[in-house]
């Protein structure tokens, strides 16, 4: 009996379109204009954020790069802002491309990674420190956290909130 792997999901955001509207530089007064304007969809302004974050760093990793390995503690969540990767968990295959956040909610969630991640391409990513995570929660207001905690608990298939997000 074989089985077979099938994609389950991907997300990207559309960086050539991105481009092709001026945004080349997360810093540029034409890029900044854009982002006010309200010409960018929800996942393009959450990209453009991270990828002009000053909290964050850059890093570029090689092809077949292992970001993540499923069962394993996360010691660092990325935000991919250019080339793709591919996360494995059981069966099913997640095509991961710009603006993709890896471990950022297992971090969170104090869980080990869901899945293995390795990059396809040459990737650009952005490390997003857990412990400056931890920092951000406990100043955000609750509103804000409250929707963090909705979208953590959905994206683990939590049924109690995380002990960071009480």
């Amino acid at each position: 009996m074989t089985t077979s792997k099938t994609v389950s999901a991907a997300f990207g955001v559309n960086i050539e379109h991105l481009h092709a509207m001026g945004v080349v530089d997360p810093y540029s007064a034409q890029s900044i204009e854009l982002y006010h304007s309200g010409k960018l969809t929800a996942n393009e302004r959450l990209y453009f954020s991270l990828w002009g974050s000053s909290e964050l760093s850059a890093s570029l990793l090689k092809a077949k790069t292992r970001l993540a390995t499923q069962g394993e503690a996360v010691n660092h969540a990325f935000f991919i802002i250019k080339g793709n990767a591919l996360g494995v968990k059981g069966d099913e295959i997640y095509r991961l491309g710009p603006g993709s956040v890896i471990g950022l909610a297992e971090a969170i969630g104090n869980l080990p990674h869901c899945m293995t991640v390795v990059a396809v391409d040459n990737i650009q990513v952005r490390f997003i420190p857990i412990q400056g995570i931890y920092k951000l929660i406990r100043k955000m207001p609750t509103g804000l956290r409250g929707i963090l905690k909705s979208t953590v608990m959905r994206t683990l298939q939590l049924d109690t909130p995380p002990a960071a997000l009480m």
